[in-house]
């Protein structure tokens, strides 16, 4: 987006409605593809037999992608354009939809998901600037809650329509479903996304840089999913995290003296840009990690189809679609801090109430503890989003999109991973705990088991089946408990980050208002 942010004074002006409608379609195609294929992850780790220690590279590799995508979006946007960037990234987003829906393997899938990360990423960041910029100052705030709450459409219709397709056809088909829409917003993109300017210079890239960010975050990921494997004092941990400590050092150090950087280190001169950064990556890490564990929860514990755990989500998409534009009022109104803040506290209430979900808890209490969380989502985005554009320079704002992105998207992948591990972490934990308290010794075990294999008895079975059957109705009921205390588990440790970003929001952003 340098074109757009250093276009001449008479440069033809940008269609403000057409701009922002092909954005809007396209990260709601993208979205929508992401939280399509996080109510399908239980059918794929039953397709492959993999536990959450695996599968959740399907939604981490997708986000890991991005961040990889932002970083090249300054560089191939100066060369090539908005217009051909935004056509390409599309066209090449609908290949490996394809590809995934097609994969014989589980590796053949994570690999398509990374391909349609690395597009999304480019696309986020360059709709975000393209849209930012079409509109004079007055006007950013409102736009920019328009366009998030298009954004949020896309994991708001998502769920539910992967949940129907799921159920209806198959789970495979969850890749390809929001092509069409693909098409549309690349039709509209040759009409209305501005072309490159040819007074631009064309920008050198930075492979070295760009290597090196991408080993860091990928040795991180893999180092901390071996870890949870393997053990944390294994060779092979201490390796990775190493490696991509190191890494990420001499990835800061070249940016610094860098001529062609892929992060602009200058926008961290500004403590409004530290601030929204440090805030983005904690939001980042505790919304997509939200969005991951609510629909393999519902289906792994509660049992509930695909299409039932998609609709259990969309009065929380609904209410964050509301919220959206009054958010993007306020935060022209009401300084950034304080709607920051009190969506993250609700975010985090949320996630409290959600940890004493369970087998038990009825469709909509769920749905409606999902849905007070998502108000916070609402009235997080615009606000962050504009703290962090308006405290960059002028020249710097396409830089500044992207690496705000790329903090929110590196959250968000850390994040997930995160999550993942401590709940399949929490399962072991918490099934070696149960398991060790199921003795002959143990009068509620013991009359349980009695009860079950005196219902069989209609059955013919022996008495020896019947036992047999009893025991193994113990061991599914005990490794549902230990799902169901893991997800709880992983809830309160949602709370918990949520609950930082707060304490950070107040101490950094209102300290960096002052100065």
């Amino acid at each position: 987006m340098a074109s757009v942010a250093t276009s001449p004074p008479t440069q033809k002006p940008v269609n403000k409605a057409g701009v922002t409608i092909t954005a809007m379609l396209a990260m709601i195609s993208m979205i929508m593809s992401s939280t399509m294929v996080n109510v399908a992850i239980p059918d794929i780790m039953g397709a492959f037999g993999i536990g959450q220690d695996e599968a959740h590279w399907i939604s981490t590799g997708f986000l890991a992608a991005m961040t990889a995508g932002m970083l090249l979006n300054a560089w191939l946007v100066t060369n090539f354009g908005p217009r051909n960037v935004f056509i390409g990234a599309l066209a090449v987003f609908s290949v490996a939809a394809f590809a995934g829906q097609y994969a014989p393997t589980f590796g053949g899938i994570v690999a398509a998901r990374f391909l349609q990360g690395l597009c999304a990423g480019l696309i986020q960041p360059l709709a975000m600037s393209t849209v930012f910029l079409a509109y004079p100052p007055n006007e950013r705030g409102v736009a920019m809650g328009w366009f998030g709450m298009g954004i949020v459409f896309g994991p708001t219709i998502g769920p539910v329509l992967g949940g129907m397709i799921i159920d209806a056809v198959h789970w495979r088909f969850v890749f390809a479903a929001p092509v069409p829409i693909m098409f549309v917003a690349a039709g509209l993109a040759s009409v209305f996304m501005p072309g490159r300017d040819e007074t631009t210079t064309r920008a050198s890239f930075n492979l070295i840089s760009f290597v090196l960010i991408t080993v860091a975050i990928m040795m991180f990921l893999n180092g901390i999913t071996t870890g949870q494997r393997d053990g944390w004092e294994s060779t092979s941990v201490f390796g990775l995290l190493f490696g991509s400590a190191c890494a990420l050092i001499v990835f800061l150090v070249r940016e610094v003296s860098s001529d062609a950087p892929l992060l602009q280190l200058k926008l961290f001169r500004s403590s409004t840009y530290v601030a929204s950064a440090v805030i983005g990556f904690i939001f980042g890490a505790g919304m997509f990690g939200s969005l991951y564990i609510v629909p393999v929860m519902v289906q792994t514990v509660q049992g509930v189809t695909a299409l039932k755990a998609g609709l259990m989500l969309l009065p929380g998409g609904i209410v964050s679609m509301l919220v959206f534009p009054i958010a993007g009022k306020l935060s022209t109104m009401v300084p950034p801090v304080y709607t920051i803040a009190f969506g993250l506290m609700a975010f985090g209430v949320s996630c409290l109430m959600l940890a004493g979900s369970g087998i038990s808890t009825a469709f909509w209490t769920m749905a409606i503890m999902v849905a007070f969380g998502r108000v916070g989502l609402g009235l997080v985005v615009p606000s962050l989003n504009l703290s962090a554009m308006t405290a960059a320079p002028r020249e710097l704002v396409p830089y500044a999109a992207g690496t705000m992105n790329f903090i929110r998207l590196t959250g968000a992948s850390i994040g997930v991973s995160t999550l993942a591990l401590i709940i399949d972490g929490r399962i072991s934990s918490h099934g070696d705990t149960l398991r060790a308290t199921q003795t002959a010794e143990n009068p509620v075990t013991a009359e349980m088991l009695t009860v079950v294999a005196q219902r069989l008895e209609p059955t013919g079975l022996t008495d020896l089946e019947r036992a047999g059957a009893a025991m193994d109705y113990l061991r599914n009921a005990l490794s549902l408990k230990s799902h169901e205390l893991a997800f709880q588990d992983g809830y309160l440790a949602l709370a918990a980050l949520f609950a930082v970003g707060v304490g950070t929001t107040l101490l950094m952003l209102r300290r960096s208002a002052r100065s």
